[in-house]
């Protein structure tokens, strides 16, 4: 597998970055094409073919992908297509059989699979939701959302998820707000840095910059009003469960070497991440920052576990907001099996 990031990031802090670093990494993420590895159909003689879909890019990247930098996947005897796309085309892409496993939001998943699509939950990279709700400086609280413009992704997706259970928490109804439908976490940035919406909910990666500028602030942590709402997941499909489990196995245990790998060596993380977002290279400290946030916060899970409790919480979100009708018994939207070996034989990673 040719794909590659480069090397040799260093940690450079962000005492000196601004407005005008988010959106240049706005942009840079905006323009990002689909990360496509340099291998197809046919796989080299002795390997065997296997396709991932990833959420578009994102700078949890630098940990999820680090599989590709170190080779962990070739050592595994795998020849990996990676695809990236959002949530409804990676589910549609799992269950037509162009792809054998996805990562995405488990809400989404989740709900797919009460719609009918055969998928599973079998690993989690993100144990916890990575948002905050950022606004101008005028917004002090999520009270002050009321009367105000939020930018979300588009009807139906993450982001409109959270932001709606932010809404239910405080009372707002959403008839109360004005949701504007703007595109990814990028663009949603852009959107509040340009005066275009009041507020949004975007990742983690953008709390170093928005609290370094007057004009806007961090209303508040969207993890902290759904505690047990999971961020990202790894989801497979009955057909792939079924027929191809040490494969499924072999994949997680590759992914799993690869976050554990960047966990420790957050500057060839930072590295990763820059490539894949296609950064300028006077941006990588603030990709650098980050990465840092996302070790600092424990937002990356190198055990791959989950709870019942979460997976109950998660369909409840989905519940609230209408996006699901009830919340399905866990052995019926998740499978453990993969997960439990691959630690079962790592061993847990120690903090």
């Amino acid at each position: 597998m040719s794909t590659k990031a480069g090397r040799g990031g260093q940690w450079m802090g962000t005492a000196a970055l601004g407005r005008r670093d988010v959106l240049k990494i706005g942009v840079s993420v905006a323009a990002a094409a689909p990360l496509l590895a340099a291998c197809g159909e046919d796989s080299p003689e002795g390997t065997v073919a296997w396709r991932s879909g990833t959420i578009n890019p994102t700078v949890p990247d630098g940990f999820v992908l680090m599989c590709v930098e170190k080779g962990y996947l070739e050592e595994e005897g795998l020849d990996v297509t990676f695809t990236s796309s959002n949530s409804s085309e990676l589910v549609r892409a799992a269950v037509s059989n162009r792809l054998d496993i996805i990562l995405l939001a488990p809400g989404s998943g989740f709900a797919a699979q009460e719609a009918g699509s055969d998928v599973k939950m079998v690993g989690v990279p993100w144990n916890k939701v990575r948002d905050f709700i950022y606004a101008t400086s005028d917004i002090t609280s999520a009270a002050d959302l009321v009367g105000k413009s939020i930018a979300i992704q588009a009807p139906n997706t993450s982001s409109e998820i959270l932001v709606s259970a932010v809404l239910e928490r405080f009372g707002i109804s959403a008839d109360q707000v004005d949701m504007v439908q703007t595109g990814g976490d990028s663009e949603r940035i852009a959107a509040l840095l340009s005066g275009r919406v009041d507020a949004t909910v975007a990742g983690i990666e953008n709390l170093p910059v928005i609290e370094q500028d007057p004009n806007f602030t961090t209303v508040l942590s969207v993890g902290e009003i759904v505690p047990d709402v999971l961020g990202a997941a790894w989801f497979s499909t009955g057909r792939v469960i079924g027929e191809r489990p040490e494969d499924l196995t072999k994949v997680l245990r590759a992914y799993t070497r690869g976050l554990r790998y960047a966990l420790d060596h957050l500057d060839e993380a930072t590295a990763v991440a820059v490539e894949r977002l296609r950064t300028a290279p006077e941006d990588e400290a603030v990709v650098a920052a980050a990465i840092q946030a996302h070790r600092d916060n424990q937002i990356i899970n190198p055990n791959l576990n989950w709870t019942d409790q979460q997976v109950a919480a998660t369909q409840q979100l989905n519940v609230d907001i209408g996006s699901q009708n009830g919340v399905l018994p866990p052995e019926e939207v998740a499978d453990r099996r993969f997960a439990d070996e691959v630690i079962g034989e790592l061993g847990e990673y120690e903090w």
